[in-house]
Parts: structure tokens; C-alpha cells; sequence
């Protein structure tokens, strides 16, 4: 992968060996302030020049598994907004790229919630779901005739599918136009319950990791 790509998460990867602690569900939710940008972000996934992503605001840090440890290999996803969409950068280390692997995203409050599952193939499998839903929810159990319209690019460095050669990461670029997310009015301030699943799958145990998925799940603030 590409130097530009290792440089936005370096500053963070240093932190992937620490244990984070999971908070109980009666504690206040995780927050995220997530950056505006000064410009529309191209969706490439080429990260070469593009500053929009370089600052280490906006990030998640490592997900963590349901004993509150930090993922191996090290995963993190980052955030920004502005010219009508919200963006991501998800990053996903990987020792063996198998075509199961993904990340899972969840926007949206009690009354509705939109699922996203990205892959590391890039398909997108998303859906609109009613009413209060514990984390995680499938979207094969909510309304799939809903479409973001979201723009998505994967770029791999690895062998997908071939075990035991030695891979090293896979990252998602997207944006979300906040239209679909019924926030045409968004500004500053903005709340959007938000949580992160990333599942890896490879020759090991099936290992998941999340930001935002105790049973509050998390809230993005547009800065």
C-alpha cells in the first residue's frame, strides 16, 4: 500500500499494543468530533497529497473486542464531513486478506438506523432498519430497498484469498451523502449516533472489533 496511506495511521498505530477499556453501558457514550473539510474529497482510495485525511482528529483509534482489547492487527476508521457528505477512512491491517472480510457500520438513533456492510471486494450491502435496534443489526432483517448512493473505493496490499502469503492492509474510502442519512440541514454540532464493527477473517480465530458498540452506541459531532 501506498507510503501516504501508512503515514495517516502511524501516529495512531503506536497506540495499538495499549488495552482499551470498555465502557459499561450506564457510562456516558463514546464521542467522536469529526473535522469539516475545506474541500470535496475525491473517493480512490489514492491518499497521496490528500490532507483532507493526514490530521489524526477525527479517528476512532483501535477497535476493540468485547474484553475491551485493542484489535490485532491494528484497525481504526476516521471521520470528516462537508460539501454534503460524511466520509470515512476505514483502515484494516491484515495478515491474510480473505474476501469475508469487512466492516460493518451503523448510523442513525432509536427510531431508525442505517446499516452498511462494506467488504474488503468492496460490495456494499446496506439497508434502512425501524425502531430500536441492538448492536449489531443485519441488514438482512430491515428494509434493503434503501440505497445510500455512497461512493466507494478498496485498495488492497496483499493476495486476497491466498493464505499464509504474509499480507499487510486493505483500506475503504466512501462518502455518505448526508441526504440519504436525512441530514440535508446538517451544520456544526450536529449529533448522529454512530458505531463501527470490523470482522477478520483468515486463517485464525474469527476476530471482531468495534468503536461505539456497547449498547449506547457512540455519537459522531460534526465539528
Amino acid at each position: 500500500m501506498r507510503n501516504a496511506v501508512i503515514a495517516v495511521v502511524a501516529a495512531c498505530a503506536l497506540a495499538a499494543g495499549v488495552r482499551a477499556v470498555m465502557l459499561p453501558s450506564s457510562s456516558p457514550r463514546a464521542t467522536l468530533h469529526v473535522p469539516r473539510t475545506t474541500a470535496p474529497i475525491h473517493v480512490d482510495a489514492e491518499f497521496e497529497g490528500k490532507t483532507a485525511w493526514e490530521a489524526d482528529s477525527g479517528h476512532t483509534g483501535n477497535l476493540t473486542d468485547e474484553q475491551g482489547k485493542g484489535m490485532v492487527p491494528f484497525t481504526e476508521v476516521k471521520a470528516r464531513w462537508g460539501d454534503g457528505n460524511l466520509y470515512f477512512m476505514l483502515y484494516a491491517g491484515d495478515l491474510d486478506i480473505e474476501s469475508g472480510d469487512s466492516f460493518h457500520l451503523e448510523i442513525g438513533g432509536a427510531e431508525r438506523v442505517h446499516v452498511m456492510d462494506i467488504s474488503v471486494l468492496g460490495t456494499v450491502v446496506e439497508a434502512v432498519c425501524e425502531g430500536d435496534r441492538s448492536f449489531p443489526v443485519a441488514p438482512g432483517d430491515c428494509d434493503r430497498s434503501w440505497h445510500s448512493g455512497a461512493a466507494v473505493a478498496v485498495d488492497r496490499d496483499g493476495t486476497l484469498n491466498q493464505l499464509g502469503d504474509n499480507d499487510e492492509e486493505w483500506v475503504v474510502e466512501m462518502a455518505i451523502p448526508l441526504s440519504a442519512l436525512g441530514l440535508d440541514h446538517a451544520a456544526p454540532g450536529t449529533r448522529l449516533p454512530f458505531s463501527v464493527r470490523r470482522c477478520d477473517v483468515g486463517a485464525g480465530p474469527h476476530m471482531c472489533g468495534n468503536w461505539g458498540g456497547s449498547k449506547r452506541r457512540g455519537e459522531l459531532i460534526l465539528d
